[in-house]
């Protein structure tokens, strides 16, 4: 089950779960106020019938003087014991009091409270089985279309990878033969859409790493010149040292183009800057474009702030750099620019 699944699927079970689950107690409560007036009534039926008779051991009973507020024929509670009033005589002054201890009443409580509440956890294990159920049964006609639309994509991105690859090889060829601005152009594009490509291939089928040494000055130095051919009127600005890390190439390649990217297509139209510093195990990237408005955000998938772009770039390199072991930080400001750090850990 895929991430975006996972969360459907508890925020349903949850949402189901928990309404069930407070419907239930409100239920069992009501039960258990129910049940603890019956044995209220009971214990009044029961002193009345002793009341006549005598007989058992259940009640104790005394002789007491009548009071203004004393009632008869009605159960009093109290810390110390339950009880009940009963006339003698019509001339008597006094009254019985038939008395039930208190201990043996809160036992009795307390019989009540266990089965309930054991019935209650029977009732949540129900509702657990049902919320899983519904939860799948709810998610399966979205899983269903989500699973379609992948394969589709899937077959999309396989499809597109040929025609690309062979774009990208005629016009290496040509090159060879003249040196012509419109084949350059060509060839970016190819290289756009090869881009454009392994981002989709990492989001759909998914990815795995091959650790090497990889020189990360170089690797870098390799790719500004790329975003210096797509974007000639953006300045850059590099300085650091041959770096090594123990890192997946491609993931990491993955990681620098979708940053720069971003900070090429978000950047002022004049004057535009990108700075980079690489220093041991440290690499920022910060450029003085429109900044982001929500950078906490960034990393949602298929989140963006305005009509470009697809939202699934940042969301990637999360994904690679949580698996290469890279923490990434970004800081922005509107209308200053945007900072991206990040730190081998």
């Amino acid at each position: 089950m895929k991430t975006y699944e996972k969360e459907s699927f508890l925020k349903i079970f949850f949402i189901f779960s928990s309404i069930l689950a407070v419907l239930t107690l409100v239920i069992a409560l009501l039960y258990y106020q129910q049940k603890k007036s019956f044995l209220n009534q009971s214990l009044l039926s029961q002193m009345r019938e002793y009341n006549f008779n005598f007989k058992g051991k259940k009640f104790d009973a005394t002789i007491v003087k009548k009071r203004p507020d004393y009632n008869t024929d009605k159960l009093y509670i109290n810390t110390k014991e339950v009880y009940s009033l009963f006339k003698i005589s019509k001339k008597s002054k006094n009254l019985l009091k038939i008395i039930y201890p208190k201990t043996r009443y809160d036992k009795d409580l307390f019989e009540i409270k266990k089965s309930i509440v054991l019935w209650y956890l029977l009732g949540l294990l129900v509702i657990v089985l049902l919320s899983v159920f519904y939860a799948y049964y709810a998610l399966y006609p979205m899983k269903k279309a989500l699973h379609l639309i992948e394969d589709f994509l899937r077959d999309v991105i396989h499809d597109i990878n040929t025609p690309v690859t062979t774009i990208l090889l005629n016009c290496s060829s040509l090159k060879k033969r003249a040196d012509i601005q419109e084949i350059k152009w060509i060839e970016i594009s190819a290289k756009k859409i090869l881009s454009l490509y392994k981002n989709f291939e990492i989001e759909i089928k998914g990815f795995t790493l091959n650790r090497y040494k990889v020189d990360i000055y170089s690797l870098v130095l390799e790719r500004v010149d790329y975003f210096k051919e797509l974007y000639p009127r953006i300045e850059f600005n590099i300085k650091g040292d041959t770096t090594f890390w123990s890192i997946d190439k491609e993931a990491f390649v993955r990681v620098i183009d979708n940053i720069i990217s971003n900070s090429c297509k978000y950047s002022k139209s004049k004057n535009a800057k990108i700075y980079i510093s690489i220093e041991n195990e440290k690499i920022s990237i910060a450029d003085n474009g429109i900044g982001i408005k929500n950078p906490e955000r960034v990393y949602d998938r298929f989140y963006k702030e305005n009509e470009r772009g697809l939202g699934i770039g940042m969301n990637i390199v999360k994904k690679l750099c949580d698996s290469m072991g890279i923490s990434i930080l970004i800081s922005s400001k509107k209308d200053i620019g945007t900072t991206v750090e990040l730190t081998l850990k």
